[in-house]
């Protein structure tokens, strides 16, 4: 055999595995739910109060306290597995066998990105599971888009927009994070206010309460040529998985004289636990 390189173990192996791609995806293990490595549907009660739940007032003659009314529904999470195989023959140097582990790890990290953001559908009425850019999820908010924001001081026009979603979104207690989709809105945000010498980002940031953060999404998981931002709280959301992307095992088969890499990665679901835990606000351009 050419180069006896010896392997190192899984664990070894993702412990030191640093993406080239940055994911979005950490950003919601905050407040996650792993599953057992388990095909199948799995539904969970969504119990909430429903009708007028404030409080009457209680004179010396009342007999009975109001009632509030219930609603019971319920949640779906669907787990679902995507694997794939990497082969090498022992009869080939070893040399750089890491790094193609690698490689496909980096590839595994925008496709779980996309399965956050669109949960493999092409609208909110046919998702697989819900996401941060698809969702049926009854406390999700699109809103209704901008239409032709003209490029005439382009940037103020977009700092208002953003301002009203944040504006909304204070409504609920939690850290809140800005992810600007698509290259003209990512554009706009990196360019200056017509009226100064400031950056649309700077403005932004320093007008932010504690607890806000702006981030740019790459083109690579953004559906389509979409354009506009989601403002998700991250303390009001829950992330149900399975699996992350990992190499799974490894092994060398003296049969068929071979090495193999198994890499696994699981299906994603993005709950709202609140009305208008995630924003989305599209947006178009004259």
């Amino acid at each position: 055999m050419t180069n006896k390189i010896a392997l190192r173990t899984v664990e070894e192996f993702m412990s030191d595995y640093v993406p080239v791609y940055q994911p979005i995806y950490p950003l919601f293990l905050g407040k996650s739910a792993q599953y057992a490595q388990e095909v199948g549907k799995r539904e969970f009660r969504r119990v909430q109060a429903v009708g007028d739940i404030r409080g009457d007032i209680i004179t010396p003659k009342d007999t009975h306290i109001k009632s509030i009314a219930v609603m019971e529904g319920k949640k779906a999470y669907k787990s679902y597995f995507r694997a794939n195989q990497f082969i090498l023959s022992q009869f080939q140097d070893r040399q750089g066998v890491e790094e193609v582990v690698a490689q496909v790890l980096d590839e595994h990290q925008i496709h779980a990105d996309e399965l956050l953001l669109s949960g493999e559908g092409t609208s909110g009425s046919d998702v697989l599971n819900n996401g941060l850019y698809w969702s049926a999820d009854p406390n999700y908010t699109l809103e209704t888009q901008i239409s032709s924001i003209s490029a005439t001081d382009r940037a103020r026009l977009v700092y208002a927009a953003l301002q009203a979603s944040l504006s909304k979104a204070k409504q609920l207690s939690g850290s809140k994070v800005v992810m600007l989709y698509g290259s003209t809105t990512k554009g706009v945000y990196n360019s200056l206010l017509a009226s100064s010498d400031k950056a649309l980002k700077t403005a932004l940031n320093e007008a932010a309460d504690a607890g806000t953060s702006f981030i740019e999404i790459p083109d690579s998981p953004t559906p389509g040529s979409a354009e506009g931002w989601i403002v998700a709280n991250t303390d009001q959301v829950k992330l149900h998985y399975n699996s992350l992307p990992q190499l799974m095992n490894q092994g060398n088969n003296e049969e068929k004289m071979h090495l193999w890499f198994n890499f696994i990665q699981g299906s994603m679901m993005l709950e709202c636990l609140a009305k208008n835990a995630v924003i989305r606000q599209p947006v178009t351009y004259a």
